[in-house]
């Protein structure tokens, strides 16, 4: 069963752009591509944009700051967060500061996602060691942060 999305009128593009944002942060980039294919002028759909933002409604910092929450805690670590948000249109310096911000603790969370999937084990074979790396890595946390798990 295939859903056709109906075109959106040039006077619902702020109407729509706000349904999204009263659901949960969306980034600018995020909110142009769900809609470039539904408007009629891109460039009225980038204009209405701009205004949100203009007025903070649509904020990627806020956005960046939810989205590295949630992520963190369903387990992901500070790489692969950083690289989802970079496919979100987020900038680079901005990732810089939420992702590696001193109020993240990533240790914390990785020693979490450990004790949740491996706690009922304290001995561990080198190959039991190398898999559990390698999970966690594919998590996005860095070999340092990893490593620090077994000293």
């Amino acid at each position: 069963m295939v859903f056709n999305k109906s075109p959106i009128l040039d006077s619902d593009i702020r109407k729509k752009i706000l349904d999204f944002l009263s659901r949960r942060e969306h980034s600018y980039k995020e909110i142009v591509i769900k809609l470039s294919e539904r408007v009629t002028s891109l460039d009225k759909l980038i204009m209405e944009l701009d205004k949100l933002k203009q007025e903070g409604l649509q904020c990627d910092e806020r956005f960046s700051e939810s989205y590295t929450r949630a992520r963190s805690i369903k387990g992901f670590g500070p790489q692969r967060i950083s690289y989802e948000l970079k496919t979100k249109g987020i900038d680079e310096t901005l990732i810089e500061r939420i992702v590696y911000s001193h109020e993240m603790d990533w240790l914390k969370i990785l020693l979490k996602e450990f004790k949740k999937k491996f706690s009922e084990k304290d001995d561990f074979s080198t190959k039991e060691i190398l898999k559990i790396k390698k999970f966690f890595a594919q998590r996005g946390f860095v070999n340092e942060q990893i490593n620090h798990l077994f000293k």
